[in-house]
Order: C-alpha cells, then sequence, then structure tokens
C-alpha cells in the first residue's frame, strides 16, 4: 500500500492535470450523505467499529494488511477487511439495526475495480430474511440515482439502465446449467467437462472450488453485463461459511451477490447463528485459508463467544461504495471517483 504522502502527492497531481475533478468528489460527498441519511431515516444505528483488529475475517481469496510493530517486524495486528465481525458482536448485544459506512483493506488488490483500500457500506436487518436486504439495495440505488440525476436510471456504455423496478432474481444453479450445461454443485469432474467444451481450459490440479471460481468468473459473470441489474441468488455453502444453509437443501445457502451493469456491487445473505456450526465452520476455512496461501489466521474467540451469548435471526449485505459512485457518476475505474 502507498503511505498517506505519497497517496496525497498522487492525488494533487491527477487534480491538477484534469484526471480528477473537484465536481465528481463533490458530487461523491453527496451519495456520501444521501446513504448516511437513508438509512438513518430507516432507524438504523450507524457505528464505527475499529479498523485494527486482532483477528480479521478469513477468506481464503482474501488477504488482510498486517500491521507491523515498533521495531517494523509484522504484528498480530491486521486492518480489517470488512467490520463483519465486529458489527455481530453488537448485534449480539442487541444493537437492532445498524449499518458501517467507512474504509477496509485488502492486500494484494490492484484494478480498475479494486484497490488495496476502499469504502464499504455495510448493514444488517435483525429479525429480517435476505430479500429485505435485496430490497434495501434497491431502494438505495433509486434514491442516490434520483439525488444525482433527477431519474431514476443511470447510463452504462451509452444505454440507459432503469432502477424504478424490482431487480430480476436469478438462481445460480440455473446459470450454471444455462450457460455451461453443468451442475453448480461439489460434482467436479462434470464441472471440468463443462469448462472444457467452453474452451476455458483448467488446469488439472484444480480442485472443485478453483473451478467454480473460473466458470463463475469466465463464464457467468460476462452474461450478466446484458442483463441490468441482477441478484444471483442462492450459492454453495461450501463458499459461504458465514450464511445460513437453505432449508431443505444444505448444500446451498441464502446467499446473494448483486450486478448492476455487469459490475458486482453487493453481496448479503442471512446469518449464521448456531455457535457450533459456525466454530466448526470458520475453523474449516481457516485451514484452507492456510493451505491456500501458506498463512495461518486465528478465528476470533470474541466473536464466538458472542454467537454463544446469543446472535439474533438476522441479515446483512456489504456493498463496494466507490464502485456505486463510479456507476452513478457514469464513470469507468473507481479511480475516477476516489482519492487514492
Amino acid at each position: 500500500m502507498a503511505p498517506p504522502d505519497a497517496k496525497t502527492e498522487r492525488t494533487w497531481r491527477r487534480l491538477a492535470a484534469g484526471e480528477l475533478s473537484w465536481e465528481v468528489l463533490r458530487r461523491r460527498s453527496l451519495i456520501l450523505e444521501r446513504t448516511r441519511s437513508h438509512f438513518l431515516r430507516k432507524g438504523f444505528t450507524e457505528v464505527d467499529p475499529p479498523i485494527a483488529v486482532s483477528c480479521p475475517n478469513i477468506d481464503p481469496n482474501v488477504f488482510p494488511v498486517v500491521l507491523s510493530d515498533a521495531d517494523g517486524r509484522p504484528s498480530q495486528r491486521f486492518l480489517h477487511t470488512s467490520p463483519e465481525l465486529s458489527m455481530k458482536k453488537l448485534l449480539a448485544a442487541g444493537s437492532g439495526n445498524l449499518f458501517c459506512l467507512g474504509k477496509v483493506f485488502r492486500d494484494r488488490e490492484g484494478s480498475p475495480l479494486h484497490d488495496n483500500e476502499f469504502t464499504m457500506l455495510e448493514w444488517y436487518r435483525v429479525g429480517e430474511p435476505v430479500e429485505a436486504m435485496m430490497e434495501d439495495v434497491e431502494a438505495l440505488t433509486r434514491e442516490l440515482a434520483g439525488a444525482i440525476h433527477g431519474r431514476e436510471e443511470i447510463r452504462r456504455g451509452g444505454a440507459a439502465v432503469s432502477l424504478s423496478g424490482k431487480w430480476a432474481r436469478r438462481e445460480l444453479s440455473d446459470m450454471f446449467a444455462e450457460l455451461l450445461g453443468a451442475p453448480m454443485g461439489g460434482d467436479e469432474k462434470a464441472l471440468r467437462a463443462a469448462l472444457v467444451r467452453k474452451g476455458l481450459r483448467p488446469g488439472n490440479a484444480e480442485a472443485w472450488e478453483d473451478l467454480f471460481f473460473r466458470a463463475y468468473v469466465d463464464a457467468i459473470e460476462p452474461a450478466l453485463k446484458g442483463m441490468g441489474p441482477v441478484f444471483l441468488c442462492g450459492f454453495p455453502s461450501a463458499l459461504a461459511a458465514m450464511a445460513r444453509r437453505r432449508k431443505g437443501d444444505d448444500g446451498i445457502c441464502e446467499r446473494f451477490e448483486g450486478y448492476l451493469c455487469g459490475v458486482e456491487l453487493v453481496n448479503g445473505y442471512e446469518e449464521l447463528t448456531d455457535p457450533a456450526e459456525q466454530e466448526e465452520r470458520l475453523r474449516q476455512l481457516a485451514a484452507r485459508h492456510e493451505r491456500r496461501t501458506g498463512v495461518a489466521l486465528p478465528v476470533d474467540p470474541d466473536f464466538l463467544d458472542a454467537l454463544r451469548h446469543g446472535l439474533p435471526p438476522c441479515s446483512g449485505a456489504a456493498l463496494g461504495f466507490d464502485r456505486l459512485a463510479m456507476l452513478l457518476l457514469e464513470k469507468e475505474t473507481i479511480a475516477d471517483v476516489t482519492i487514492r
């Protein structure tokens, strides 16, 4: 990650060269303001969890930034990749509905849609199903588009994209069947054969999880660009360690990902509240993370204590605010709407 003084210098040069405009930053500020007021009007409590934590979220595909001690050596503290664990501790303590709008940090990130440091909107509803989170996304994007453009639509690639109605809901398993002719689940042989038929050439050493993500990125996501606003629903439970399993189908969890103009914008799910199941799934995830990355991350004991105390039935979602600002302001990259 670039040091703060380097980021300030880079931003100054971008503003001086016209690569970033004050008008864009002012409109981004308006989007921040309206996002906060949207949730406050709905009775949510805004919280500001610590960003330096001793136990980060564990995800084999996400790398936390390790802080250094006074001697410059890696410490046992990390910059959080999400406020999820901190917010769930507050939920277990009786917070009710809450949201956080602030910075998160992830190492080894860098692309037109990724940065090591970015702004995340995360919120939780107590006693609500995952459908309520999707409705929140619909209502928020409509309101913000209206505030920026005076109409409930945005433009992308020269085409108008309406935000006035409900977003499409598509089962991910149906997308796999339609686009790959293969089941989404753990049939590694069938999924590998489907990828070969698509010309995607998976490696012989790739396990089912690798094959799933290759199919998702190379076959599913490209098809979403022409669909307008859409939620993909029902992800494999093996890939969502903190989501509740779907009733009647333990292999699927109540998780969704929302796409706008083909850009992944939001991820949400009904939360797993069973402390024993959650601990087992987190320990399995930590072991998988260590196998994939060579880095051992601790499972947060305070989070497990909070679950034992009692996490209420709830759903949560995390939205990439920089991507949302990029889409609302009709820009091509998050660098066009951020100080970086």
